[in-house]
C-alpha cells in the first residue's frame, strides 16, 4: 500500500514538474506565435541560410564580364567565316544560291519566331487581361497595334530607302544610251544591277547592325539580373548568330562584295552590339522594354523585307537551275527555318 502512494506520488511530482517545464518555455516566447508558426519560421530561415545567394557584380565587373561576352559572340561566327568556301566567281555560284537560299530561310524564321513572338510577349500582360475582363466590360477594348505598325514600318523604311538610293545612284543617261555600242550598253546595265544589288547589301548590314543592338541589350539586362543568367544568355545568342551570320556573309557576297570586304563588314555590325550592351547596362536594363516594343518588329520588317525582296528574287530569276539545283536550295531555305525553330525551343 505504502509503495502505491509513494509511485502515485512520483508520477505527480514528474508530472507537475514537466508542467511547469512546458510552461516556463512556452512564456519565454511571444504569446502572439502559435507552435505552427515557430515551426515554420525556424524551417523557413534554416531553409534561407541553406540557399546559395546571388552576388551581384560591381559595376567594373559586370562591364567587364558582359562585354567580353558580345565580343565572344561577335567573333565566333567571324572566325567561322574563314571556312565559308564562297565568293564571286561563277564556279562558286550554285554554292552560293545554296547559302542564300539558308539566309533567306534563316531571315524568315528569324522574324517570324524569335523578333515578333519576343515582341509580342513584352506586351502580353495587358493583353491577355484585356481580354479576361472583355465578357465583362461593356465595350471592347481596341488590339495593341504596336507590334504590326513596327513590322509595317520596317518594311516601308527599308522600301524607301531602297528606291532613294537607286533615283540618285543612276536614274540619269538612258537617252544618251542609243549614241553609244551595244557592248557598252550591256557593260552599263550589268554596272547598273551590281549597283542595285549594293543596296541589298547595305540594307542588310543596317538590319543585321540593329539586330545585334537588340541582342547587346539582352546581354547586358541579363548580367544585371545575375552572372549565371548572363551566360546562358549569352550561349543562347551564340548559337543563333552562327547560321545567322553565315547567311549575312553570303547575301553580301552575292551583292558584290569580295570576300573580305564582306567578312569585314560583318566584322562593323558588332559595335551594335557592343553599343547595345553598355546602353542596357548603364539605363540598368530598363532599355530593354524600348527594343521589344520598337527595335524588334522593325528588325523583323527589314528582315522580311530582304528575305521576299532582295534574295527569294535573286532565287527566282536565275534561269539557268537544274532540279537538283533548285531542290539544293529548297531544302536549304527549310534548313535555315528549322534552325531558327531549334533555337526558339530553347530560348
Amino acid at each position: 500500500m505504502f509503495r502505491k502512494r509513494s509511485f502515485i506520488l512520483v508520477c505527480l511530482v514528474i508530472i507537475s514538474t514537466g508542467y511547469v517545464l512546458v510552461k516556463g518555455h512556452s512564456h519565454s516566447h511571444s504569446h502572439d506565435e502559435p507552435p505552427s508558426y515557430k515551426y515554420s519560421k525556424s524551417v523557413n530561415e534554416k531553409f534561407q541560410s541553406d540557399k546559395p545567394k546571388v552576388e551581384e557584380l560591381s559595376d567594373y565587373d559586370l562591364y567587364v564580364k558582359a562585354i567580353g561576352c558580345t565580343l565572344f559572340i561577335s567573333m565566333v561566327p567571324f572566325c567561322i567565316l574563314f571556312f565559308v568556301p564562297i565568293d564571286g566567281t561563277i564556279e562558286k555560284q550554285p554554292l552560293l544560291k545554296v547559302l542564300l537560299s539558308f539566309a533567306s530561310g534563316g531571315l524568315l524564321g528569324d522574324a517570324f519566331l524569335h523578333l515578333i513572338p519576343h515582341a509580342l510577349m513584352s506586351g502580353g500582360d495587358g493583353h491577355s487581361h484585356s481580354h479576361s475582363h472583355s465578357h465583362e466590360g461593356d465595350a471592347h477594348e481596341p488590339h495593341d497595334l504596336t507590334v504590326g505598325l513596327g513590322v509595317l514600318g520596317g518594311i516601308i523604311t527599308f522600301l524607301v530607302v531602297e528606291k532613294t538610293v537607286r533615283l540618285f545612284s543612276g536614274g540619269h543617261g538612258h537617252s544618251h544610251s542609243t549614241e553609244k555600242r551595244k557592248d557598252d550598253k550591256s557593260k552599263k546595265q550589268n554596272k547598273k544591277k551590281s549597283e542595285e544589288m549594293k543596296v541589298a547589301g547595305y540594307l542588310n548590314l543596317a538590319a543585321d547592325f540593329t539586330h545585334n543592338f537588340t541582342d547587346g541589350l539582352a546581354i547586358g539586362a541579363s548580367f544585371i539580373a545575375g552572372e549565371s543568367i548572363g551566360l546562358i544568355t549569352t550561349v543562347t545568342i551564340l548559337f543563333h548568330e552562327i547560321p545567322h551570320e553565315i547567311g549575312d556573309f553570303a547575301i553580301l557576297v552575292q551583292s558584290g562584295c569580295s570576300r573580305g570586304k564582306a567578312m569585314m563588314l560583318q566584322l562593323l555590325t558588332a559595335f551594335g552590339a557592343l553599343s547595345g550592351t553598355v546602353l542596357s547596362i548603364y539605363l540598368r536594363g530598363s532599355g530593354d522594354s524600348f527594343a521589344s516594343s520598337l527595335i524588334l518588329p522593325f528588325t523583323a520588317g527589314g528582315f522580311i523585307y530582304i528575305a521576299t525582296v532582295s534574295v527569294i528574287p535573286e532565287l527566282i530569276e536565275s534561269s539557268n537551275n537544274k532540279l537538283s539545283q533548285s531542290i539544293k536550295e529548297i531544302l536549304a531555305l527549310l534548313a535555315g527555318v528549322y534552325m531558327m525553330v531549334i533555337i526558339a525551343q530553347y530560348e
